[in-house]
């Protein structure tokens, strides 16, 4: 539900930072090691630390602001 609109961010933010996606039943460690309790949550990270999250689908343009609000 979300893949779409997470492509569209990443379309959009011309290298300034990846998007990713992680099926975490496939990857249960990412999920333990990131505590995720929920499904989707959004997880940004800056040098290598997670700085902001969010849980629950949304569409591309809260995703984006969400994004732009944290990664400065």
């Amino acid at each position: 539900m979300m893949a779409p609109e997470l492509e569209r961010v990443a379309a959009g933010s011309g290298g300034r930072y990846v998007v990713a996606k992680v099926n975490t039943e496939e990857h249960p460690l990412v999920s333990q090691r990131y505590q995720i309790r929920a499904l989707p949550t959004l997880a940004l990270f800056s040098s290598g630390r997670e700085v902001a999250r969010s849980e629950g689908a949304r569409p591309g343009s809260q995703i984006q602001q969400f994004v732009d609000s944290h990664l400065r």
